[in-house]
């Protein structure tokens, strides 16, 4: 299956093996020593601010060994190059051998109770981003304004609402500036969907 087709929360913080031309090219641009590379070894989790990330275990070589990429440092990679790479959750694999490793990613990039919670309210999974699972389109609807959307990264919730903050500029003035914290819920659409919105 390819990384695009993959549900963030089916693999966030597991181990995961990608295969393909852009991942082999991306590991060389890391100045590995990797001849007869033909995949990677990797845990996946989310950074907050930098969406689905991967952090390499491990090399894949040709003749079916396997080369431990050194503890000390981190190798890290990003979504958007590798989403059409092919993907495979690996059940399987002895976790004890990266436990350190994998401990220390999930201290660094523990969010608060609240944004995890949020991670799973799977009816707002059409306005998230595809690669930025915290990040999400919300409507703003005001008053003699016309509707328009802007993203918006999730910060908390009160049960009631989501809070997030804004990311990006809005074309029409409503009075809110980047960086400002509102409160949005969610609303079905015409065609039943559900849409994040902000009403102010």
């Amino acid at each position: 299956m390819k990384l695009h087709e993959m549900n963030f929360r089916d693999i966030n913080q597991q181990i995961i093996r990608i295969q393909g031309n852009e991942i082999v090219k991306q590991i060389h641009s890391m100045k590995l020593d990797a001849n007869g590379l033909i995949a990677g070894m990797f845990y996946c989790y989310i950074d907050h601010e930098k969406g689905i990330t991967f952090e390499l275990l491990a090399l894949e070589l040709e003749d079916g060994k396997y080369l431990i990429a050194p503890k000390e440092y981190s190798y890290k990679l990003r979504c958007r190059p590798l989403l059409d790479e092919e993907i495979e959750i690996l059940n399987d694999v002895n976790r004890e051998m990266f436990k350190e490793k994998i401990d220390t990613i999930d201290e660094i990039y523990k969010v608060s109770k609240d944004i995890l919670k949020t991670r799973y309210i799977k009816e707002i999974d059409d306005s998230r981003h595809s690669e930025y699972p915290d990040d999400v389109r919300v409507f703003l609807l005001k008053k003699d304004k016309d509707p328009e959307a802007c993203w918006v990264r999730i910060i908390g919730t009160n049960e009631r609402k989501l809070t997030g903050k804004i990311l990006t500029k809005t074309m029409q003035d409503f009075d809110l500036e980047q960086g400002e914290i509102i409160e949005f819920g969610t609303m079905s659409m015409e065609d039943d969907s559900i849409s994040c919105v902000c009403v102010l």
